[in-house]
């Protein structure tokens, strides 16, 4: 909105039966701004007053770490560098959030860093801060902005830190998050840096203080997550009393069973969460890493959305079978089970199969069995609990790279038809002998 209009606000709300309460608005003004305003004798010197602090900080020399602030309608810089440069920007911050007349839009902006809030903030709502790097970005430059951000923004709630395609963010960066624990949502992107077990050690000594935290996502691509990594992570995640929601992608790394056993040790702490995404694809895990998953899957009872991700892992028939037993006992409203490339040819097809069978609360199915060798037995076996699955509404089947024939292809085709709420279905064979009658075989299959 305009000046004009926000003097409108405030005149309306500050104007009595008995004329314009200009004592009122202007200790309104001094507290929302922190400064010494005084007494608004009109509407003039009101729109005075609010054009003076639009353009506050104007003058200010800017320094490489700068917030950029967008509001009634004008553009204004402060210096993250002093104590009292923290404080300005502290009651900028506070009088966004207490004006509801215009849209905010906060930038900070320096040499290396930026944040934002992408969405319009309503009054009473989170800022969202967003640290995206470049390629010059050195860790020391990211632990120098948030060492000055906790004190002065306490209403951020939501942080995403993207380090995709900067220098390497040693473990100081990563301690430095100790100081948010106000945080409720936090998104952290690490992939292909050498995080190790000394930043793992690092970002687990601040989730330990994050009591508050109700959504993380740990993204951590290619960082030399090994065995002790994990444990770090693992002693990490205990503090986590209000998480509901947790995405952990840890794929390509040197993750063992042991690795694995620990994280999934930890998790299963985590009673109260309602969603879990777990992407280790691409590690060393084993057959005994699915029946660590399995025990760990056992502790969330409120879970109602699993996603796995354990493509190109061997886990044979034996790891999927212990999966199995677990599925059968989980009351998920939505599974994905991606195990592309895990060599469990007929035996480990047939044992999913069974686990999938006596799950009776699966409204939403996605199996990734790419790569497996299974045969028609083995998807006849799949079709026979597809059909015992009667609220099934939507399911992709991924069977690409197997050795699936005619027979196979209608059995699931048919299994689909039969179920009475399906409302969408994807199944996609490419390089099976199948492949060229699919249409066929899931002719009168409601499509995605």
């Amino acid at each position: 909105g305009s000046l004009t209009e926000i003097a409108a606000k405030f005149i309306e709300e500050f104007t009595t039966e008995d004329g314009f309460d200009g004592e009122g608005c202007g200790a309104a003004l001094s507290k929302m701004f922190d400064v010494e305003i005084g007494m608004i004798e009109d509407e003039a010197a009101l729109m005075s007053a609010l054009s003076q602090l639009a353009n506050k900080g104007e003058e200010c020399v800017k320094p490489a770490a700068t917030v950029s602030v967008n509001m009634l309608g004008r553009s204004f810089e402060v210096p993250l560098e002093t104590e009292t440069s923290v404080r300005d920007f502290k009651a900028t911050i506070a009088a966004m959030q207490a004006v509801p007349v215009y849209e905010q839009e906060l930038t900070i902006k320096g040499k290396y860093a930026e944040l934002r809030n992408c969405d319009k903030v309503q009054p009473g709502s989170a800022l969202i801060l967003r640290l995206r790097t470049k390629l010059e970005m050195n860790g020391q430059d990211a632990v120098d902005f948030l060492d000055k951000c906790p004190e002065a923004i306490t209403t951020v709630e939501r942080m995403c830190l993207d380090f995709h395609g900067a220098q390497l963010p040693d473990s100081a960066l990563l301690r430095t998050l100790a100081a948010w624990t106000h945080l409720k949502h936090l998104d952290i992107d690490l992939s292909n840096k050498n995080v190790g077990v000394k930043g793992c050690s690092a970002l687990a000594a601040a989730l330990r203080g994050m009591d508050q935290l109700q959504t993380l996502r740990l993204r951590l691509q290619c960082c030399g997550v090994n065995t002790d990594a994990c444990l770090a992570l693992g002693d990490g995640f205990r503090g986590l009393s209000s998480l509901t929601r947790l995405t952990l992608e840890v794929p390509a790394n040197s993750m063992t069973t042991a690795g694995c056993a620990a994280l999934a040790e930890a998790i299963g702490r985590i009673v109260q969460l309602r969603v879990l995404s777990l992407h280790v694809g691409g590690n060393q895990l084993s057959p005994k890493s699915c029946g660590a998953l399995a025990s760990g899957l056992k502790g969330l009872g409120q879970l109602d959305d699993l996603t796995l991700h354990l493509g190109g892992n061997t886990i044979s028939h034996t790891g999927c079978a212990a999966l199995a037993v677990a599925l059968a006992d989980l009351h998920v409203e939505n599974l994905r089970l991606h195990l592309a490339g895990c060599e469990l040819g007929i035996a480990g097809c047939k044992a999913l199969a069974e686990g999938l069978s006596h799950n009776e609360t699966v409204t939403g199915l996605e199996l990734g069995l790419a790569r497996n060798s299974i045969q028609d037995a083995a998807c006849c076996a799949l079709a026979e609990a597809l059909e015992g699955m009667v609220k099934l509404r939507t399911v992709v089947l991924d069977l690409n790279a197997n050795a699936m024939k005619d027979t196979g292809c209608a059995a699931v085709g048919a299994a689909l038809r039969s179920l009475p709420d399906l409302e969408g279905a994807s199944v996609f064979c490419i390089g099976n002998p199948a492949a060229p009658k699919l249409a066929v075989h899931m002719q009168g299959v409601p499509s995605l």
